[in-house]
């Protein structure tokens, strides 16, 4: 099933639902969690089993807590803003409890072979009406591949997995990530990036039939240097 669940993750989380945004004017978009109902405005997507989701508040905090028992479903919000114009995106996450044997590779012909689970991943979905021409990065905290290594995804050409984090150093830490997706699109695609569409989250264990728990939070999305 990872394939059919690589591919539903980019058809899912744009094309199928849309093209119905919040305006580029409402940028930059914070989202800190601080709420009970800081999840309603985002929507929720099933590929097998439920992860639960759910924002753990305070008077004065918050935070989003993932918890994937042999499950895969991912939470999005669907935002349009040019990355040209507003490159920054930025996040703090926390992995707490990775998948077991997450990371199984076969070298077949140069190309690697993926269990798809990750503790934690960040998407930033650059929408096309026609699905074959959707680009996705994909940023991942991974248990083994070396951070910095930028992969395509086996199972569609057009998802860039960018390691962000890897092992166990930083685990049970929050770490602050802050990305220029203008440069990391031309980085990975070789190509000037569209507008982007959506952000998404997601920790899931099906492939690996784990259990994985991550935490986000202070997700910032379409702002420059000076603007946040």
């Amino acid at each position: 099933m990872p394939k059919l669940k690589i591919l539903s993750i980019a058809a899912v989380f744009i094309i199928l639902l849309g093209y119905v945004f919040v305006s580029a004017a409402e940028l930059p978009k914070w989202f800190p969690f601080k709420k009970k109902d800081s999840l309603n405005e985002w929507e929720e997507k099933i590929f097998k089993g439920r992860v639960l989701y759910s924002v753990k508040a305070t008077k004065t905090d918050g935070y989003l807590s993932a918890i994937s028992k042999n499950a895969a479903s991912g939470i999005f919000y669907r935002i349009r803003f040019n990355p040209k114009k507003t490159p920054l995106v930025s996040w703090k996450w926390k992995v707490v409890k990775f998948p077991e044997a997450s990371k199984v590779k076969l070298v077949v012909d140069s190309e690697w072979i993926e269990k798809d689970d990750y503790a934690a991943r960040f998407y930033v979905i650059f929408p096309k009406l026609a699905f074959n021409l959707t680009k996705t990065l994909e940023y991942v905290w991974d248990k083994q591949v070396p951070k910095g290594t930028i992969l395509t995804s086996p199972y569609y050409k057009n998802i860039k997995i960018i390691v962000l984090e890897s092992g166990r150093e930083h685990i049970n830490r929050w770490v602050l990530e802050k990305r220029n997706i203008y440069d990391d699109f031309k980085q990975a695609f070789g190509l000037e990036p569209g507008e982007a569409g959506a952000i998404a989250i997601m920790t899931d264990t099906d492939d690996t039939a784990s259990t994985a728990e991550a935490y986000y939070d202070e997700i910032r999305v379409g702002y420059k240097n000076g603007t946040e």
